[in-house]
């Protein structure tokens, strides 16, 4: 599978109404976290599409979100109608030290998976994972049948769980998976950024 057969879908439609504006565009290092995302994304695919929020990182392709609010599993959805791939590397806006190594490894690990997903503190990590185009029709059942969470589909597709062992050769799960949703939050990641905290 080369780059050219993958499309990485960078969520930001989240309404981020903590954060008072688009959390994606928020600094931490003294850089927006929606382009940390991007630039690790993009070192593994062959084009990455923004969905959502209003407007994306030079060197990534916007798309609106077609049903802003309904969720993260619609805007994956509309990220994959946009764009033709084999597979899909889906990762949050608001992540902002996942690393180019990590999604590397999820996209080696879906060979004969639908789907790859981390878990982390016993929980799914549904907004950092590989989908492949498989995916699409379990997707547009889920959404059918008013399903909203990315876990809506997973019954009806093979789906390939990575613990926290495999995860921990590329860093610190509960740093590389630390989301921002709050000013708390956001201050906690400045300080990860900094090294402060290890």
């Amino acid at each position: 599978m080369s780059e050219a057969d993958i499309v990485g879908l960078v969520l930001a439609g989240g309404q981020g109404r903590r954060l008072r504006r688009e959390k994606g565009w928020h600094e931490v290092g003294g850089i927006p976290m929606i382009e940390r995302v991007l630039d690790a994304v993009a070192a593994v695919v062959g084009e990455v599409v923004v969905v959502g929020g209003e407007r994306a990182p030079a060197g990534a392709r916007f798309v609106a979100d077609d049903s802003p609010g309904a969720g993260p599993l619609a805007a994956i959805y509309t990220g994959m109608k946009a764009a033709s791939a084999d597979v899909y590397l889906v990762v949050a806006c608001d992540m902002p030290f996942i690393t180019s190594e990590l999604l590397r490894h999820l996209l080696v690990a879906s060979r004969g998976f639908d789907a790859v997903v981390p878990v982390i503190g016993g929980r799914d990590q549904p907004l950092c994972a590989a989908y492949t185009c498989a995916c699409l029709p379990a997707i547009v059942e889920a959404l059918a049948a008013g399903g909203t969470r990315v876990a809506d589909f997973f019954p009806k597709v093979r789906v390939c769980r990575l613990d926290e062992a495999e995860v921990e050769q590329f860093g610190p799960p509960e740093v590389l998976f630390f989301n921002v949703n709050t000013p708390e939050q956001l201050a906690r990641a400045e300080q990860i950024a900094l090294g402060s905290i290890a």
